[in-house]
């Protein structure tokens, strides 16, 4: 009706910690042994801090666990200097995954005494299972959506329209995603958190109205793209869309400076506007060869380049076209395409990543919508 006021949507910002010392002694931390920030992960929470500094937040939640209380408390620090900053609420909804039986053994020593439990864990993790000091069954990943789930049930019905900061850990990171892309929890081990990645949900109402924006933004920490999480080899999908009207010279200026640093061992343009968004992105990189096809054409082309893929070996293939084309590129990438209700991305904005590991069961989505340089993550500035 004329006059009445549209609800503003809530938007979430979900910070994964900072690289911890037990990260770097590649053991499972879980919610036992407590691990402190490296001076990496120092780093990475303070980038986050001067990043989200522009955004006008409303609320600030935390993980219990000293290595995301630790992030939280450099991200208000370097918030300072802005006009208003919210004191933290401690949220245990947004703990780690409960690992019992795990927490403090290496990676090794889980992949010796727990084969196929490990393997459950990354093939099928809704039927993950574990029993606690008390010999109970546990199923962690599941017990872990359904209070991630209640706390966002509750979250968006109080705090609706209001710009939040969750503070969290790779775990519940990943309910928060896969609940914006009405994804289930078969896809758990899909998407990749990096740490001190940015991530952004525009949410409406819970469940049914949530939409994915930004997925591991790595931007404010000078990353230039995720790590590999699953499978070292394989062929890796750098997604940029076709600049429109409503894409600024600086974000173009970013992205091409950023592809300059980048190995990048082919560049693959699907129609004219994927040619000239390709001569545009390469421009400062001699010797570049743009390879071409049509839009109906480059899934072949996609295919044709996995099946020349070596053991070992990883390509970084620079994608660019139509926003609409890359996005069904990322829907039948992941498997998406089959789904009888497949997630609802929209167009691709800034840079995307897929991986399609060649030793892996499943491709992992690296980043979507990342490296958007004059916008605020989620939308423009205006």
């Amino acid at each position: 009706m004329q006059g009445e006021r549209a609800v503003q949507p809530t938007r979430l910002w979900i910070l994964r910690h900072g690289r911890s010392t037990l990260n770097d002694a590649q053991t499972f931390q879980g919610c036992g042994p407590e691990s402190e920030l490296t001076a990496e992960g120092v780093h990475s929470a303070e980038c986050a801090g001067a990043r989200l500094a522009c955004e006008g937040l409303d609320a600030v939640y935390t993980s219990p666990l000293r290595r995301a209380v630790q992030t939280v408390e450099l991200v208000r620090g370097a918030l300072q200097q802005g006009e208003r900053v919210p004191a933290p609420e401690v949220a245990e909804a947004l703990r780690e995954t409960e690992l019992p039986g795990w927490e403090g053994l290496t990676y090794a020593e889980v992949r010796e005494r727990y084969p196929e439990q490990l393997r459950q864990f990354h093939e099928s993790p809704g039927n993950f299972s574990l029993r606690d000091v008390e010999g109970k069954e546990r199923w962690p990943v599941l017990e872990m959506e359904q209070r991630v789930h209640r706390f966002l049930s509750r979250l968006l019905s109080t705090q609706a329209g209001r710009n939040i900061l969750l503070v969290t850990h790779g775990g519940p990171a990943r309910i928060v995603l896969l609940a914006a892309l009405r994804l289930s929890i078969r896809s758990f081990n899909t998407l990749q958190i990096s740490h001190g990645g940015l991530s952004c949900v525009t949410a409406h109402s819970w469940p049914d109205r949530l939409h994915l924006d930004v997925l591991n933004e790595m931007s404010h920490i000078e990353a230039k793209l995720p790590k590999l999480k699953d499978g070292k080899d394989g062929l890796r999908l750098l997604l940029v869309a076709s600049a429109d009207e409503r894409v600024r010279v600086e974000e173009e200026e970013t992205l091409a400076q950023m592809i300059e640093r980048l190995p990048i061992h082919r560049a693959l343009a699907a129609g004219q506007e994927g040619v000239t968004a390709a001569m545009r992105l390469l421009r400062y990189r001699r010797r570049s060869t743009i390879e071409t096809c049509t839009e109906a054409g480059l899934r072949g082309a996609i295919e044709r380049q996995l099946s020349r893929q070596r053991p070992n070996e990883v390509v970084n293939l620079l994608i660019t076209g139509r926003g609409e084309v890359l996005r069904e590129v990322v829907q039948r990438s992941m498997r998406w395409d089959g789904l009888e209700t497949p997630p609802s991305l929209g167009p691709c904005q800034g840079l995307s990543v897929v991986h399609l590991p060649r030793t892996a069961a499943h491709p992992v989505l690296q980043a979507v919508n990342t490296f958007q340089a004059s916008r605020c993550l989620a939308g423009d500035v205006a």
